[in-house]
C-alpha cells in the first residue's frame, strides 16, 4: 500500500526542499516613490514561488502619513501609496493576478495557473512577500507583471531557468 499523497498535486509540495533559481534581483522599471523587485525565485516539481520586494522613498512617505505612532500593519499595504498587484504571463498559456481573497482549495485541477499569496511582511518603508505559482510554465518567456496603481510595468526571464531548477528540487523522504 501506497502512503497517501500529502497535498494536492497543485499545491506547493510540503515534503519537498525547492531549488534556487538563479537570477539575482529582477528590478521593475517603476517610477514615482516606489521601487519594485523580484528578490528570490524557488522551484518545486510542480510550481515555483518567487519572492517581491516594495521599498518607499522614506522622504515621500513621511510627507504622506501622520506622524507620531502608528499599529503594526503585517502583510497589509504600505499607507498612502498606490496598491500592488503582481502577476505572471506564461509564454502561449495565461496569465494569473495577485489581489483580493484567493482559495486554492479547489475539488479537481485547476484549468489555469494562478498566484497564490504565501505571506507577506510591511514595514513603514518595505514590504516583502512571496507568492506560490501553479504549474511550472512551458519553455519560452515567463513575464512578470507589476501594476502599481494604474500603471504596468513588466520585465522577463527564460522559463527554462525554472524548469531546470524544478529538476534539482529534493525529496524530503524519497521512499516515504
Amino acid at each position: 500500500m501506497s502512503p497517501p499523497r500529502v497535498g494536492r498535486p497543485w499545491e506547493r509540495p510540503d515534503t519537498e526542499f525547492p531549488a534556487v533559481v538563479p537570477v539575482g534581483t529582477l528590478q521593475f522599471d517603476t517610477a514615482g516613490s516606489s521601487a519594485v523587485a523580484i528578490t528570490g525565485l524557488l522551484a518545486y516539481c510542480n510550481g515555483f514561488e518567487f519572492f517581491v520586494t516594495r521599498l518607499v522613498r522614506p522622504d515621500v512617505l513621511s510627507s504622506l502619513v501622520e506622524q507620531g505612532p502608528r499599529p503594526p500593519n503585517p502583510g497589509g499595504s504600505l499607507r498612502g501609496e498606490a496598491p500592488l498587484k503582481i502577476g505572471v504571463e506564461f509564454a502561449e498559456s495565461g496569465r494569473a493576478f495577485t489581489g483580493g481573497w484567493v482559495d486554492i482549495r479547489y475539488a479537481d485541477e485547476p484549468d489555469r495557473p494562478f498566484v497564490y499569496p504565501g505571506g507577506s511582511i510591511t514595514r513603514q518603508h518595505r514590504m516583502d512577500g512571496r507568492w506560490w505559482v501553479w504549474p511550472l510554465p512551458p519553455p519560452g518567456r515567463l513575464v512578470f507583471i507589476c501594476q502599481l496603481g494604474e500603471t504596468e510595468t513588466r520585465l522577463s526571464i527564460e522559463a527554462q531557468l525554472i524548469l531546470d531548477a524544478s529538476h534539482r528540487s529534493t525529496q524530503a523522504w524519497p521512499n516515504a
